[in-house]
């Protein structure tokens, strides 16, 4: 049997984290082993290990370009035969990957910062070639992202991020128990890391226009990041502050969502957010900015509503939208599950990923 290491560079659990659960949820073990290298002392590791998945310890913190990585690295792959590296943004695990004579996959899981130069296009098409065999983007704008930065065209496969559509029948909410919400309802719940892409700012913007209307409404944010003391400060100076909660980072994110009344992703940026398949497939009807990979799932007026970025008055009329309309909000719900489980199982993408390594493989004749 072939194996498979997968290097993550995050301690706690990110959007790579997820994805990578994700996948295992779906995968088939008699096709491929897999084990996972990845800083010690986190969330993530913690999860792995109880999870029975064997995980290898990095030294050090999140760094995509550690030279004592690639060392560590090359000795895992050489004690266990690894036959493929897939890597999660570790240029050092891809330089450990090819120095020891493997097959390396990427998956890129956001979208480029900005569009480069002739020169460095031509540098990152020449290191794209050298140390990476394939590379998976999570959606159709990521991968033109990765185009606009240089990387070939040819070496790019769209894999859309899957969940593991089983569990969603069957959520038990926690949320307003947990939390003393129940009559503190509608709830309007973010799920994404506190970092300037996610545009939480125009989310909190939009409040006072829903609390107009709904003077009991309640934001959740569930995540954390650098910028939760100026968002708190941001509360205070609209005057909301009363009606936003910070829960910080949360495990079993799925049950949370499952008391949202609208959820909500304000992104400024966005290559395919795993909470809005999560709560998509809990029949959550959506609000959520036409950037990145969104409006490739989230269809406006059928399975969601598309509002553009940057626009606290468009997010607060489609929230508003919604909570006036009982029918509405189901119709949306039910059609953003169907689409979920149709198009963005955990079990698709894993199948595809292991299409994708048993190309790359028959490559070298192996």
């Amino acid at each position: 049997m072939k194996k498979v290491l997968h290097v993550i560079t995050d301690t706690n659990i990110g959007g790579a984290g997820r994805y990578l659960f994700n996948l295992l949820s779906g995968w088939d073990y008699d096709r491929y082993e897999v084990m996972v290298a990845c800083p010690a002392g986190g969330q993530l590791e913690e999860q792995l290990r109880q999870k029975n998945i064997k995980v290898f310890e990095l030294s050090g913190g999140e760094k995509s370009l550690k030279f004592e990585h690639i060392k560590e690295l090359m000795g895992i792959i050489s004690r266990e035969k690894i036959d493929i590296v897939h890597t999660h943004a570790s240029f050092a695990g891809r330089i450990a990957g090819k120095l020891s004579g493997c097959r390396v996959v990427l998956t890129r899981h956001g979208l480029g910062q900005c569009k480069k130069g002739f020169v460095q296009r031509t540098i990152t098409g020449i290191l794209s070639r050298i140390f990476t065999d394939a590379i998976i983007a999570i959606s159709r704008a990521v991968k033109i992202s990765m185009m606009e930065t240089g990387v070939p065209a040819d070496m790019i496969k769209i894999i859309y991020n899957g969940i593991d559509v089983s569990e969603f029948n069957s959520i038990e909410p926690r949320l307003k128990k947990e939390f003393n919400l129940v009559e503190k309802s509608p709830i309007v719940g973010i799920v994404a890391r506190l970092v300037p892409e996610k545009g939480y700012e125009y989310a909190l913007k939009a409040m006072p226009a829903v609390l107009k209307k709904f003077p009991g409404a309640v934001m959740v944010i569930v995540g954390d990041g650098p910028l939760r003391k100026a968002l708190e400060d941001l509360c205070l100076d609209l005057g909301i502050h009363e009606h936003v909660i910070f829960l910080g980072y949360q495990d079993r994110v799925e049950t949370l969502e499952a008391d949202f009344d609208v959820f909500l992703l304000p992104s400024v940026s966005e290559g395919l957010g795993l909470s809005l398949l999560e709560a998509m497939a809990l029949a959550k009807p959506v609000v959520a900015t036409e950037v990145g990979g969104i409006p490739e799932v989230v269809k406006s007026g059928v399975n969601g509503l598309l509002v553009p970025p940057r626009d606290p008055s468009a997010i607060a009329e489609a929230i508003i939208r919604i909570l006036s309309s009982k029918q509405m909000a189901y119709s949306l719900g039910q059609a953003a599950k169907n689409t979920v489980f149709d198009r963005f199982s955990a079990r698709y993408m894993a199948e595809k990923t292991m299409e994708v390594y048993d190309k790359i493989l028959q490559k070298t004749g192996e």
